[in-house]
């Protein structure tokens, strides 16, 4: 005996029934009873519902840049002769981090690295300094020293 295979209708509605009781939080054995299919229909249903609710929706916009924290223009370009102390430390720089090459471009990445870590390092000095009260963001002038006049 062959059993005949389900029109369109049956299963458009059989998911529909199937994505209702899903939504009750049945367990696929549990709607498979209640619908007289097998567990393996009831999977497969569930599955071409997930795939037709993806196609559904759009895909996610694509992630923004982190917005920069420092206000320079995007386009300037600064050329620097490099003595051996800096170059010492780009490589040091570059060496710190596992699997990175020894080329121009990963040195431009560890000098911008370097440049706005130190950036924010002296930002946020200053917004604790403008936070404690000082005058204009500057942290107030220590007391000058006194000396004793030197006798001849």
């Amino acid at each position: 005996m062959t059993t005949a295979k389900p029109t369109a209708p049956d299963v458009a509605a059989r998911r529909a029934r199937v994505a209702a009781m899903r939504a009750r939080h049945m367990t696929t054995r549990a709607i498979a009873a209640e619908l007289g299919v097998g567990e393996t229909t009831v999977r497969r249903d569930l599955a071409a519902i997930d795939a037709e609710r993806a196609a559904a929706t759009p895909p996610p916009a694509p992630p923004r840049a982190a917005e920069s924290r420092h206000p320079a223009p995007p386009r300037r370009r600064l050329e620097l002769d490099i003595d051996d102390a800096l170059a010492d430390a780009l490589r040091t720089l570059v060496a710190a981090v596992p699997g990175a090459r020894h080329t121009p471009a990963t040195y431009r990445t560890a000098a911008r690295a370097a440049i706005r870590a130190t950036a924010d390092s002296i930002m946020e000095a200053q917004a604790a300094i403008a936070a404690d009260g000082a005058p204009s963001g500057r942290a107030a002038a220590p007391p000058a020293r006194q000396t004793a006049p030197v006798a001849p």
